[in-house]
């Protein structure tokens, strides 16, 4: 009798099972369905989350609106998201926080045209039809595009369209031009013998995609540190395995290798929380107060919802500090 007590006590599970990588609650995390995202795909598939206990159930959205949107409501724990998603959101909202950015372009967004040797010449951009999405990084661009060339007194036509309406507006004489994000420019070029693009605005803006998570979350700091750690490693195996990352994530997002080809040296992978981040999102924040899409009196501090602490720690503990 003993021995059977003995083998039933000994046979129960630990606290310590119970809480081991395969038995938790999984940590969900919204990614949108880009080459952006490729740190957390490679995450996964390299098992950076598992050797760091963590369990990740990643959940696609096309786009980081929809990513921020989930988390909002409580389907995920974390999303990823542009830095213009994160200021528009700011003005409504300061119940979340930016944890860390893990890649970043500064040749993201282009105007293209079918004929883009007509307007190599500014000013010709004048009557133009441009086809852009409201309040958006497309807009936010062609805004920064015409200050920095004195161009902003140009009579143009703004034609407000949604992601999916710009190529095939572009391509039926709808607009002249279109201020849109890879793989636009990919696509539009496999349609023409010469580059779609107008004007080389490498540097104008900066696109950073970032991990974003509710300031009241059940998720522990422990697990924070460990979700960073994994994104680290995995934006190290980007760096260090280019073609590698590559065919992975052209199987994951089911896009052409070529297409990835095309704009991964404009990416810079990295887990960073920098000032120009910073200093991005506050002259985004001015532009949309200017341009009267958000209310004035909404603007907060934005270092209310930059965790730098959290990167901080675990930048210490990666170098034993």
């Amino acid at each position: 009798m003993l021995g059977i007590i003995a083998c039933l006590t000994s046979c129960e599970p630990s606290n310590n099972a119970l809480t081991s990588e395969a038995l938790q609650k999984p940590i969900k995390i919204a990614v949108s369905n880009t080459p952006l995202s490729a740190p957390l795909f490679i995450a996964q598939q390299q098992g950076y989350f598992k050797q760091n206990n963590l369990n990740v159930e990643l959940v696609r959205f096309n786009g980081g609106v929809k990513c921020f949107n989930a988390m909002v409501n409580h389907e995920v724990d974390f999303a990823t998201s542009s830095e213009t998603v994160v200021m528009f959101n700011s003005f409504k909202r300061t119940d979340f926080s930016v944890l860390a950015s893990f890649v970043e372009s500064d040749n993201d967004i282009k105007l293209l045209s079918l004929n883009p040797q007509k307007y190599k010449h500014l000013d010709n951009l004048a009557n133009a039809r441009i086809g852009i999405i409201k309040g958006s990084a497309s807009e936010f661009f062609l805004d920064s595009l015409l200050i920095m060339y004195n161009k902003t007194q140009q009579p143009i036509q703004r034609i407000y369209l949604s992601s999916e309406q710009l190529l095939p507006a572009l391509l039926n004489d709808k607009v002249d031009i279109i201020s849109a994000w890879e793989p636009l420019s990919y696509l539009l070029s496999k349609k023409m013998s010469r580059s779609p693009e107008i004007i080389n605005s490498r540097g104008l803006y900066h696109l950073s995609f970032n991990l974003i998570g509710l300031k009241d979350s059940h998720i522990e700091k422990d697990q924070k540190l460990s979700l960073l750690k994994a994104i680290n490693q995995a934006t190290e195996f980007l760096n260090k395995s280019p073609k590698q990352a590559q065919q992975n994530i052209s199987q994951v997002l089911e896009v052409d290798a070529q297409q990835l080809q095309y704009s991964w040296s404009d990416y810079t992978f990295r887990l960073s929380l920098s000032n120009a981040l910073f200093s991005n999102i506050q002259t985004q924040s001015q532009w949309a107060i200017d341009n009267q899409l958000v209310p004035r009196e909404n603007r907060v501090d934005f270092r209310l919802i930059f965790d730098r602490q959290l990167l901080e720690t675990y930048t210490n503990q990666e170098a034993g500090w």
